[in-house]
Formats: structure tokens, C-alpha cells, sequence
């Protein structure tokens, strides 16, 4: 059975609403309307039981790997090898992570990072066609095993919001002294914070039920800090990916 609507008719927080009550386990497909002036982009998100369990902007299976091969935990090599035999039934990180491949601290922030891109990128759509197939099971491949409500990812769109304002703000006053700069879009900007925070053991989650306005603006400062990344990460776009 398969749920179909529009943006219009139906809000994000409304349909995680709804997905969060029913206990619903299917797969969320959230596509950007071709007369719509975004570029084309298509959006899943896997639900099981009211939860989100993984998100991607494709469905070739290639998702989270692709997100682990930019940090430098362990070899793309050795993923890709792993990979292949991880079982059927088995998420692929938890799996990585009993051969030794990965630490508790890295899932985590693998699945936040997974979850958010998606997520900034779908909030931020005006016209969006959206189709909710029921009893999809989620694929393995983009499970890294961990999960998190319907009802907090309606307490993250609010950040969103507030924090996309706070962000767009800063923006504008920064291009007025400096006009030949070039600055990332949110989603870009967010990912580097989350990634920084990561590597920084600042312990940012986006996910924290915290939600007062002090924590927020304390997300956007960590950006003007002069903090250094692992050179390999590779800078991605969260938001509006092809397909």
C-alpha cells in the first residue's frame, strides 16, 4: 500500500507525524516537482516501527559506503572487501564494526551525518511530490544499525529553520563587508560543522533534545573557529544532489 501527496497538502513534521503514531515501516520518497525551480532531486528515507533507520539520495546501495570512504577511519579498499561479505540480515554498520572497521563514536556520527544530509536538503523544499510505500524493509547496505525517532526529526526541522535564519543572516552581513567572497550553502555549512565537532570531540548532535537558543548559536559559531579537519574529507554537497 502506498500513501502518495504533495508538500503542499501535507508538511515534513505532519507526515513523520504520521509515520511516528502508526508505527509505520516503509520507505519515505520525497522528489522535487519538475516545474519546480530546484534542481531535480530525489530524497529516501526508511522508516521501521515510527523510526528512521537510514536515508540516502539513491537506491544503488552505494550511500553509506560512499559517506564512510570520506573519512579516515579505515581504507576504501577494506570497507569495499568487508562489504561483500557482510550477512544478508545484518546491517552493514554494525557489521564494520564487529570485524573491528569501525568504533561506536564513528557509526554514530556516520548516521547523523547520513540522516542530516537528507534531511536539510527535504526541509528546505518549497514543491516536493512525496509517496510513502509501507512494509519496504530498509536495505542493509545503508543501515548502519542505529535509529531515531519520527518525533525527532520534527524537533530537528525546528532547529533547521532557526538555525538556516541565524546562518542567512550572518551571511548577508559578512557579503556586505567582504562582496567577493564565496560562501557555502547551508547544508554545506552544517555538515562542516558536524564534522568538526566530530573530530574535535566538542559533541554536537543535532539529535539532543536541547533545544534552547543558546545551543543553537552555539552550532553556527563552532564554524568561525579556526578548527582543522583530516585532509581527507572530501567537501559534499547536502543539498539538492542529482539523480
Amino acid at each position: 500500500m502506498s500513501i502518495t501527496g504533495a508538500l503542499t497538502d501535507f508538511s515534513l513534521p505532519e507526515i513523520f507525524q504520521f509515520v511516528e503514531k502508526g508505527h509505520k515501516t516503509g520507505l519515505l520518497t520525497l522528489r522535487v516537482l519538475p516545474e519546480s525551480t530546484t534542481r531535480s532531486s530525489v530524497h529516501y528515507l526508511w522508516m521501521n516501527q515510527g523510526r528512521i533507520v537510514a536515508a540516502a539520495n539513491q537506491l544503488n546501495g552505494q550511500g553509506l559506503i560512499s559517506l564512510i570512504h570520506q573519512y579516515p577511519w579505515v581504507s576504501q579498499r577494506v570497507v569495499t572487501k568487508l562489504a561483500q561479505f557482510c550477512p544478508a540480515n545484518k546491517p552493514l554498520g554494525l557489521y564494520l564494526r564487529s570485524q573491528g572497521a569501525l568504533q561506536v563514536e564513528h557509526i554514530e556520527h556516520l548516521f547523523q551525518v547520513q540522516i542530516i544530509q537528507q534531511i536539510c536538503a527535504v526541509f528546505q523544499l518549497k514543491d516536493a511530490h512525496f509517496v510513502f510505500d509501507q512494509n519496504v524493509p530498509a536495505p542493509m547496505e545503508e543501515m548502519t544499525g542505529l535509529s531515531v525517532s519520527s518525533a525527532v526529526l520534527v524537533a530537528v526541522l525546528r532547529k533547521l529553520v532557526i538555525l538556516k535564519g541565524i546562518f542567512e543572516s550572518r551571511k548577508f552581513n559578512l557579503q556586505e563587508n567582504q562582496k567577493n567572497r564565496v560562501y557555502p550553502d547551508f547544508c554545506q555549512q552544517l555538515e562542516l560543522i558536524l564534522n568538526t565537532a566530530f573530530f574535535h570531540s566538542l559533541n554536537i548532535s543535532l539529535f539532543d533534545p536541547d533545544n534552547s537558543l543558546n545551543k543553537l548559536y552555539q552550532v553556527l559559531d563552532l564554524s568561525e573557529r579556526p578548527y582543522d579537519l583530516p585532509k581527507s574529507i572530501k567537501p559534499q554537497r547536502m543539498c539538492c544532489t542529482s539523480q
